[in-house]
């Protein structure tokens, strides 16, 4: 569930507060501010985030890619006197292998 945060009006004795709810769409924040809070007018709903921690698992998976690419293009240009010949050689190699098929 996501948080919603809103500007709500709730009546003269109260007057205009600023709510969170937790809902899975505008329309259920919406609802429970007017059955919970007893919300007369509800201006600029907007969804949240956590102020806990700013990564999910699908962007920390990327950032662990882009670290492996980054190390393995640091090796190529720090050890490019034997990643080219490397290269070469196993090209060569599937080169032969598939005309040998």
């Amino acid at each position: 569930m996501a948080t919603w945060r809103a500007e709500c009006w709730l009546g003269s004795s109260a007057g205009r507060q600023t709510l969170e709810v937790q809902a899975s769409t505008s329309v259920g924040a919406k609802e429970q501010l007017q059955r919970v809070y007893g919300a007369e007018q509800i201006t600029n709903l907007r969804e949240v985030r956590s102020e806990g921690s700013s990564f999910s698992a699908g962007d920390s998976e990327g950032l662990v890619w882009l670290a492996g690419i980054g190390f393995v293009l640091y090796l190529l240009v720090t050890y490019w006197y034997i990643a080219i010949p490397a290269a070469v050689v196993i090209g060569i190699l599937v080169f032969m292998g598939m005309k040998g098929d």
